[in-house]
């Protein structure tokens, strides 16, 4: 008898504990999805828009964390060139589409959607946000400007 309820408490523990490692497993594998989401313009190298003139992949192994985001790159020069000067290679207004700010509200940018304007690069929503932020540049981008901070889409931490 007291082998028998022994056992039964064996077997409860046993569930409990297999359970408790399956919900970390889990929790685990969740939290390393979110690092990755984390990743600024989808995992492109921001130098890369500017000295290849199109986004191209980063890597995870070379990577920083600047701004409150983490950015990858495709090589050791272009995070070192970022290192020295992130403000020039980041995003403006921490990536969100600029035609929607100078219209008064927050949308994020698409790493795939992009322009270099003045040597800054700026990330759309959309092609068509793209094109017709080309029509009055200035007039949106200071427009864009002065509403970024509301929407929080402004300086980088």
């Amino acid at each position: 008898m007291i082998f028998v309820v022994f056992y039964r408490k064996m077997m409860i523990w046993g569930c409990f504990a297999s359970c408790s490692l399956v919900f970390l497993l889990l929790a685990c594998g969740v939290s390393s999805a979110e690092d990755r989401s984390q990743y600024s313009l989808s995992r492109c190298d921001p130098v890369s828009y500017q000295i290849a003139n199109a986004p191209e992949k980063g890597r995870e192994d070379l990577s920083l964390s600047w701004g409150g985001r983490i950015w990858a790159f495709t090589n050791e020069g272009n995070r070192e060139a970022f290192k020295r000067d992130p403000k020039i290679y980041a995003p403006l207004f921490q990536g969100c589409d600029a035609l929607s700010l100078a219209q008064g509200y927050r949308a994020e940018g698409l790493a795939k959607i992009y322009l270099v304007y003045n040597q800054r690069l700026l990330v759309f929503q959309s092609r068509e946000h793209r094109a017709l932020f080309l029509t009055e540049p200035d007039t949106i981008l200071a427009k864009a400007q002065s509403r970024a901070r509301d929407v929080k889409c402004g300086p980088y931490q």
